[in-house]
């Protein structure tokens, strides 16, 4: 069996292994990763190589007529990739942003835009994944050294690097096999239903491009300049598109493109001695500025601004193809970093690369038969243009462009037609838990109303002592905890009743540092202070902010996280909302506030032309037909806006100073202070801050509570 069958066994073997085992296959990731990793490793030695050498070996004479005769069709392949594409992404429903305003806005002026694609420093380029400003390091070099005569050396050891590099790559492909089974089994082991499920959208508009594009678009206008039809195309191209799918290595079609070339220039009757060089001279060429399928990256991000409800706007949104184009030079592992470079540009959530890393297990071998059958497009018409053996059939040309744009037209069309049955993804923090890490081996107790605690045996130690101090604590065995269950995402009631968020895990935490038992009591935020001055409990962790009363009046802690102002409010209302001047500016403003002894007189003074209508808390969202807005913290406000369809937080210029956020003890607790900032700078270096903030803050997931359905948990009844 040949290495293109080991592959598909490989990958049918690992999706097996994935649904049998479960998550259990998550011990092959490291396979896998090296696999993709030793992929990744010849990419720029290859692309900046290979356009030295097949640009700096030309003539200049032959280079400028190969230019001339092929530039059309590079321009004409990107620009058709480019308006599948967008007409694809019109599918992909518009959102408006769940946050605005949270970050400054990033300047991206010409000049900084021209400091990603001028390769000022090629090695910064290269370590800051600029692959623009790499490309057009090679091309400007590659076509200076055209004029240089003794080059012979740097050509043979700009050659040697690159046949080392595909060398590399060849003892790579040997690995396919494991190398498929090990991602196909972590891919099927680990990705649960939902995720593939909200991912669908993407999936199926990518499946349509790779289609339109590698099996009609590109083999029609083939056939439409060629003396030869569609399906011959296809036949002849059979084997380069089946060792570059099961390899997922685009450079692997190469030798095949070349034979499938030769063959088409023969028909034509070309058989001019520097047919071959031409022929390999242009690939060269082809190979790193025709990836097609790299481009997908584009309606990638159109989905993932669409799926993190962060639209594109502005010059951003008119720039991305541009900018896609440029990025997207090299090899297919290069679209990694493509991602990584425009996600942090646009700028998208921190999370964008791993989702695109985590679907390439899927869509990467559609991406490299896009890109071969591009090589098969650049390679047959360049070189046929260049010997003059083109021949225009009008027919078939404007049905290979018409059609297809048909097709398109209809499933952007389809896709706004079905935009109102879909959603984005929200944010589900009624099924957020505390990390069975954090909560194992805590005994807690959690009183829900205050009654229930009066009446119990823990109220008894009520007001002891002057202060919390560690050595009363340990003494009873009991960290006492106020919490209020309205203060998404640091401490509220899920789905389930149970209490949970940031705070919540982190008094899990502490009560384990002090090695006691924890017990949660409920408190209302007027009782706050009071209840803290009476002893009524040790600390208070409930995303209690900062204020110099507070801070005169009672202990606290070290801030441990700052959040700004915010308001939120239906989306559609959010630019209004931008700027304090044009806030002041609007008439008959009523604010929404809950019962807060912070936010009510902060509103009143930020806003005292503002009607400030009073709710009892955020659980559910405030009436939005009788307020205009209403005011929290931005990390409580985001919660709120991720969760809730047609809800936005702003962060409105110039409202005053970021909440800090603290935990409070009852006055004189200075040993305890010490101990608890003690204890947060350590969570703070040993990553649970980190952890904390990307799964309560971010909602990025941490990983299901409950392992994924698994042949061997689910039917045969296995357990770990």
């Amino acid at each position: 069996m040949n290495l293109a069958g080991w592959v598909l066994v490989g990958g049918t073997v690992g999706v097996a292994a994935g649904v049998v085992f479960g998550d259990r296959c998550a011990v092959l990731s490291p396979i896998g990763f090296a696999y993709v990793g030793l992929l990744q490793a010849a990419v720029y030695p290859y692309l900046i190589c290979s356009l030295l050498h097949g640009l700096g070996s030309l003539p200049p004479s032959k280079a400028f007529r190969l230019f001339k005769c092929g530039w059309v069709f590079y321009v004409a392949a990107w620009a058709i990739t480019f308006a599948t594409l967008a007409a694809l992404a019109r599918a992909i429903p518009a959102v408006q942003p769940a946050v605005i305003g949270d970050a400054p806005p990033r300047d991206q002026s010409v000049s900084n835009l021209l400091g990603l694609v001028i390769p000022t420093d090629l090695f910064a380029a290269l370590s800051q994944n600029y692959v623009p400003a790499v490309v057009v390091f090679c091309i400007f070099y590659g076509v200076a050294m055209q004029t240089i005569e003794k080059k012979t050396a740097l050509l043979d050891v700009l050659e040697t690097i690159r046949l080392a590099s595909l060398r590399f790559w060849n003892w790579i492909v040997r690995l396919a096999p494991a190398g498929v089974f090990a991602l196909f089994a972590v891919t099927a082991g680990t990705t649960e239903v939902e995720n593939l499920l909200n991912m669908s959208l993407y999936l199926l508009l990518f499946l349509a491009g790779v289609c339109l594009l590698a099996f009609w678009v590109l083999p029609a206008l083939i056939a439409a300049l060629v003396p030869v039809g569609h399906r011959e195309v296809l036949r002849e191209l059979r084997a380069a598109l089946a060792i570059a799918a099961v390899t997922t290595l685009s450079v692997a079609a190469l030798p095949f493109v070349t034979e499938a070339t030769r063959k088409l220039a023969d028909r034509c009757g070309i058989g001019d001695a520097e047919r071959d060089d031409i022929i390999r001279t242009n690939l060269s060429v082809a190979y790193p500025l025709g990836q097609l399928g790299n481009f997908f990256v584009y309606l990638f991000l159109v989905f993932a601004a669409y799926y993190y409800k962060a639209p594109l706007e502005g010059r951003n949104e008119a720039l991305l193809p541009l900018m896609t184009l440029l990025s997207g030079f090299g090899s297919p592992t290069s679209a990694v970093n493509a991602v990584a470079f425009l996600s942090a540009w646009l700028p998208l959530p921190a999370g964008t690369p791993e989702l695109y890393v985590e679907l390439q297990t899927i869509t990467r071998y559609g991406q490299v038969i896009v890109s071969v059958m591009a090589f098969a497009f650049l390679s047959v018409l360049v070189t046929l243009a260049y010997f003059g053996k083109l021949r225009l059939r009008p027919a078939r040309l404007v049905a290979a462009l018409l059609l297809p744009a048909l097709t398109l037209a209809a499933v952007a069309w389809a896709g706004q037609r079905a935009q109102g049955q879909l959603a984005p993804t929200l944010t589900r923090y009624g099924a957020f838990t505390v990390d069975p890490a954090v909560t194992r081996g805590v005994r807690v107790t959690i009183y829900r109303t205050a009654a229930d605690y009066d009446r119990s045996g823990d109220a008894s130690g009520d007001g002891a002592g002057a202060g919390a101090t560690i050595s009363r604590i340990q003494q009873t065995g009991v960290l006492r905890v106020g919490y209020n269950p309205s203060v998404i995402p640091f401490c509220y009631l899920n789905d389930a009743g149970e209490l949970v968020g940031y705070d919540v895990a982190y008094a899990y935490d502490l009560a384990r540092a002090l090695n006691v038992r924890l017990v949660f009591i409920p408190f209302e935020w007027p009782h706050l202070e009071p209840d803290l001055v009476a002893g009524r409990f040790d600390i208070a962790m409930a995303g209690i902010y900062a204020t110099t009363r507070r801070l005169s009046a009672l202990s606290a802690s070290s801030p441990y996280f700052q959040s700004p102002l915010a308001l939120f409010m239906p989306a559609s209302r959010a630019s209004h909302f931008r700027t304090r001047e044009q806030i002041l500016a609007r008439r008959s403003l009523r604010i929404g506030v809950f019962d807060d002894p912070v936010l009510r007189p902060l509103v009143a003074r930020l806003l005292p032309q503002a009607e400030v209508v009073v709710v009892a808390d955020y659980r559910t969202l405030p009436d939005f037909s009788r307020v205009d807005a209403a005011v929290w913290s931005l990390a409580q406000a985001a919660a709120l806006a991720r969760s809730h369809p047609g809800i936005s937080a702003v962060v409105p210029r110039d409202l005053g100073n970021p909440f800090l956020l603290t935990y409070l003890m009852p006055p004189g607790s200075e040993e305890m202070v010490h101990f608890v900032n003690y204890w947060l700078e350590l969570r703070r270096a040993d990553g649970l801050h980190t952890r904390a903030v990307d799964y309560w803050l971010h909602g990025q997931p941490r990983g299901a509570a409950t392992p994924r359905w698994s042949v061997v948990r689910n039917v045969l009844g296995w357990r770990d």
